[in-house]
């Protein structure tokens, strides 16, 4: 089992250098070849390759990608990341909607496996989606859509 300093290293690296820095170099390194990333498309959810082409995708959809990493939690074979995400809509999330160029800040809980040889070998997460979609303009405010606040 990979040491829990390791494995904090292999998840803010990850996050930071991998996905949202760019540094697919590093993909080799961190992600085990049988990974799955159940959070992703099909073209991009498997195996370090597939970990790259995520990287690309969000920084194409996101200007100024950034994690702000508050916590990770080792156990066992898992680690949990508490983060905050950051960034400009740059389009093609939803697909065929235009950018926006709003900025947003959300929480995100990502979780990650880890394989005996101290890469990561499987992805998950929970993300405020609809708190993003709100941030950038994309959905209206409840009483603009003709509906009551809730009460």
């Amino acid at each position: 089992m990979p040491d829990p300093a390791a494995m904090r290293s292999a998840v803010e690296t990850m996050m930071t250098r991998l996905l949202a820095g760019g540094d697919t170099e590093l993909a080799e390194q961190l992600v085990h070849p049988e990974f799955v990333n159940v959070e992703a498309a099909p073209e991009r959810r498997n195996g370090p390759g597939g970990a790259a082409a995520t990287s690309e995708w969000l920084r194409s959809a996101f200007g100024d990608l950034r994690y702000e990493i508050h916590r990770v939690f080792v156990d066992g074979d898992m680690a949990a990341a508490y983060v905050t995400m950051h960034g400009t809509h740059e389009g093609g999330l939803p697909p065929g909607v235009p950018a926006t160029h709003k900025p947003f800040a959300v929480k995100h809980v990502h979780l990650f496996r880890f394989a005996d040889d101290g890469r990561v070998i499987e992805h998950s997460a929970v993300r405020d989606d609809l708190g993003m979609i709100m941030q950038l303009g994309l959905l209206p405010p409840l009483a603009a859509a003709g509906g009551n606040p809730p009460s």
